[in-house]
């Protein structure tokens, strides 16, 4: 995820794939990692309130997300730290990975979904 949660249905149609990948992975066919990159940490801020825009706050999905065995989630440390966030303002708990660890993680998978 890496663009911010409104705005664009980027986030969402993400968050809906994730869903579906979920699904795949309960059949253990798949392996997911999602990882929070730029604007796309603000997904997973708390206290979202896009009722203004006629939306549901998106952050509130993706704890949930354990429940359909998507349970690997990531953020990059620049990314928090450039946006003034930690870890106590996410809805999850993230590993916090460096761009080297980054780097790691996007290699090791065998598709990457950019949303």
């Amino acid at each position: 995820m890496r663009k911010a949660p409104y705005g664009t249905l980027y986030n969402w149609e993400g968050l809906q794939v994730l869903l579906i990948m979920g699904a795949y992975k309960m059949q253990g066919l798949v392996d997911i990692a999602v990882a929070f990159v730029e604007d796309g940490v603000f997904a997973i801020t708390q206290g979202q309130d896009p009722s203004s825009l006629g939306m549901k706050a998106i952050a509130k999905t993706y704890p949930a997300l354990p429940d359909f065995e998507v349970d690997r989630f990531y953020v990059d440390g620049q990314s928090l730290a450039d946006r003034s966030l930690t870890l106590d303002d996410l809805v999850i708990q993230p590993e916090i990975l460096d761009a080297a660890g980054m780097a790691r993680l996007l290699e090791e998978q065998d598709a990457v979904l950019p949303f």
